[in-house]
């Protein structure tokens, strides 16, 4: 198998089948478990993150906070209290403590910004991991529920609503390269492109955008990650059973993504989504507007349709999106680990020479 999420067709006959055979429900980034009469709801959501960066916990904290905000920004829930942050950081042997702590200190850092903190921090050595591993699960108490059982958090959206992209594609995923090859870069692209590229970790958190999109009435949001805006479009049409359009060249993307992603051969429309937001709205017009004056930059980049065709256009050309077959991320973290320094490999042909 590939490294990274697996693909839809696994996922569907090994995960989501075996599982529903227990009578368990999946496809929601977060789920409330909510009690009755005054025991309040708990909500729980969860992401990962890997590397050799100092952010690691942070982008994985970082990442639970988003599944959660987005999740809440809709009508199932009512509120929020008590949320906090559990942490499991897994490092290899040859790792120094001096790294352990500015790992940590990055999250505890992000965390006080964010303002829900970490309350739990498992750290693991362990012989087989070769780089760190974070895992961060966000736990908080939900108000005014009733049902009881898991309740997923998303409401589905419909047909014939604008598609809302905000900020920029690949952020995280140009970040993570451009820290870990800032001196392959360098000799390429002036210094200051690469620390621009470096520094989109600020750009992580999706909080401005999701409470400018609630108080403007969004249907659905949804925080892209892994995969990329091709990935998180295909999650959009799944979760709500629609299908869309969506335009390629109204995709909001930085410079400095397209000279990352060039230099290593990579698509950076499946590069590693993190900080951007898809929300589906009634008038996505009146809604980019709204978020830009609450000075956060966004484009319509879509709209959903009836039916299940999903549809990319390019000009006059017009193709069907396929699902999510892994991330860019992995093809560059094969280039790191190969220490090649030519082109990266297509993932396609190394799968034919094996």
């Amino acid at each position: 198998m590939k490294c990274g999420k697996l693909t839809e067709s696994i996922y569907e006959r090994s995960v989501i089948k075996v599982v529903k055979a227990n009578g368990a429900g999946l496809r929601a980034d977060c789920a409330v478990l909510a009690g009755n009469g005054d025991c309040a709801g708990v909500l729980s959501g969860q992401a990962l993150a890997f590397g050799t960066d100092q952010q690691t916990a942070a982008r994985a904290y970082l990442a639970a906070t988003n599944h959660v905000i987005a999740c809440c920004a809709n009508g199932a829930a009512s509120g929020l209290f008590d949320a906090y942050a559990s942490i499991t950081l897994l490092v290899p042997e040859k790792l120094r403590e001096i790294k352990v702590r500015t790992i940590m200190q990055a999250a505890a850092e992000q965390a006080e910004e964010t303002g829900i903190p970490i309350l739990g921090c498992n750290v693991q050595v362990l012989p087989m991991v070769t780089e760190a591993v974070a895992t961060c699960v966000i736990s908080a108490g939900l108000e005014n529920r009733s049902e009881s059982g898991p309740v997923p958090m998303k409401r589905q959206t419909a047909a014939d609503r604008d598609i809302v992209m905000t900020k920029w594609l690949g952020l995280e995923g140009t970040a993570i390269i451009a820290e870990g090859s800032r001196e392959q870069l360098c000799g390429r692209y002036p210094s200051d492109l690469v620390d621009t590229a470096g520094g989109f970790y600020k750009y992580l958190s999706v909080a401005p955008e999701a409470a400018t999109a609630v108080k403007s009435g969004a249907d659905y949001l949804l925080a892209m990650r892994e995969g990329g805006v091709f990935g998180g479009l295909w999650q959009l049409a799944a979760e709500n059973g629609v299908g869309l359009v969506a335009d390629l060249k109204r995709i909001p993307v930085r410079q400095e993504t397209i000279e990352v992603c060039e230099y290593f051969d990579l698509n950076p429309y499946e590069l590693m989504a993190g900080g951007s937001l898809l929300i589906v709205a009634a008038n996505g017009g009146e809604l980019v507007r709204a978020l830009e004056e609450a000075g956060v930059p966004a484009a319509v980049i879509g709209r959903t349709t009836s039916g299940n065709d999903r549809i990319i256009r390019h000009g006059e050309e017009s193709r069907f999106l396929e699902p999510a077959n892994g991330d860019e991320i992995f093809r560059y973290r094969a280039y790191v680990s190969s220490g090649d320094t030519g082109k990266i490999v297509k993932m396609e042909s190394m799968e034919e020479e094996k």
